[in-house]
């Protein structure tokens, strides 16, 4: 075919025409095939910097989400475990209750029941998820409780029938001259030995608080203070470090007798099973939020519901079971209180976490709108292309027959 000047313009229209159409219809046949308007970002060159803010906005929201999952798991772990001591403190309250009736009192092992309780309770509050002790504060990567040190210290303890104080003299009680030996033995089995010696004429309360306090070297310490923390001041000698404590009358006098030295639990409250720390832990679960959650391992709910159960674990005095059950009961008040806590921490991630799994299904669909094509659109518009392409060519093979000649005929 001969390209003349009479023809060259609309010859180059129709070529143009031509070229265009076989371009869209190249397009469009990669579009259907693929699903998307472009392979790289030159042909969407409009909607880049959209799709970037948007593709970045929604890896965001993903790891977001992934915190809040990571947050929510603990929690809900924390809320079955104290969930579980709730059970534990129910039944131990039962079974206390039980075991204070004149009918049925010999049939209930309460020392035993306890022990099996604590260390119940002593796994819930070490729970592991992902390798992370949830009731350990920062330092998760350890238990939050040790169980050597969960139960109280073995402990002698005066009968309480009279309140002590420092001042009280041994003749006001009728103590008589004489010595006691006191021999503490550690968790790791060493032992120490210390002996006392009284003299009614000039010892009170207080002296013989300060010898054992001064030559026991942690060994056994000495304390005035009541039952669980009520009641009468009694005399108490306890183990330092958790272990035994084992008191005798080694002289003539007769201390122990006239006070009623008994070995009763009776721990301190402060929660010296726990080996965490105070922080408490955080996570972004925004750009510019941090929620902080879980609760630690010496709450106070637990330290109750510990007490009562060591009490109850290392004596069947009648008096002490009493107070058992007082801290159980208080344990059993406190710990939906704790339960609430937590489920306001769920609250808390949930909302944020709506937030989340909202934008990103509104970032999908726009990222979608930007990148992707309607197939089933894209092939009627196809065909529309083709059907053009193809008369642009028909157009251009009967323009190259025009001539003169074939004008006149």
């Amino acid at each position: 075919m001969v390209t003349r000047v009479a023809t060259y313009t609309n010859h180059t229209l129709l070529s143009d025409l031509a070229l265009r159409n076989a371009s869209r219809v190249t397009d469009l046949q990669n579009q259907a095939s693929s699903g998307y308007k472009s392979r790289d970002y030159s042909g969407i060159a409009d909607s880049t910097q959209r799709l970037l803010n948007l593709e970045g906005e929604y890896t965001r929201a993903d790891q977001y989400l992934r915190n809040t999952t990571q947050v929510k798991l603990g929690l809900q772990s924390m809320e079955t475990a104290v969930d579980s001591m709730i059970t534990i403190a129910t039944q131990m309250k039962s079974l206390l209750i039980q075991a204070s009736s004149i009918d049925q009192g010999d049939d209930v092992n309460i020392k035993g029941q306890a022990r099996q309780a604590m260390e119940q309770v002593a796994g819930l509050l070490n729970t592991n998820l992902d390798g992370r002790y949830l009731f350990a504060g920062g330092r998760s990567e350890e238990p939050a409780v040790n169980l050597a040190k969960i139960y109280a210290p073995d402990n002698y303890m005066s009968d309480g029938t009279s309140a002590l104080t420092d001042a009280t003299t041994l003749t006001s009680l009728g103590v008589t001259t004489g010595q006691i030996q006191i021999v503490s033995t550690d968790v790791d089995g060493n032992s120490v030995t210390s002996t006392v010696n009284y003299n009614p004429a000039t010892d009170d309360i207080g002296d013989i608080r300060d010898a054992i306090n001064s030559v026991t070297t942690n060994g056994a310490i000495a304390s005035l203070r009541g039952l669980g923390g009520e009641g009468n001041n009694r005399l108490n000698i306890e183990n330092v470090g958790n272990g035994t404590i084992t008191i005798t009358e080694t002289g003539a006098g007769n201390l122990l007798t006239t006070l009623g030295m008994e070995k009763i639990p009776n721990p301190r409250e402060d929660a010296g099973y726990y080996e965490g720390d105070q922080l408490v832990l955080e996570a972004r679960v925004d750009d510019q939020y941090n929620v902080s959650y879980g609760i630690l391992g010496d709450n106070p709910a637990f330290q109750k519901l510990i007490q009562g159960l060591g009490i109850a674990a290392g004596t069947e005095d009648e008096d002490a079971l009493v107070v058992a059950l007082r801290f159980i009961s208080d344990a059993i008040e406190d710990l939906p209180n704790v339960q609430g806590q937590i489920g306001l921490d769920m609250a808390n991630v949930e909302r944020f976490e709506a937030r989340h799994e909202d934008f990103k299904v509104f970032a999908a669909q726009a990222i979608s709108d930007i990148e992707t094509v309607d197939v089933p659109l894209t092939l009627a518009e196809l065909k529309q292309y083709e059907t053009a392409l193809q008369a642009s060519f028909i157009s251009i093979s009967r323009s190259s027959e025009l001539s003169l000649a074939n004008y006149l005929r």
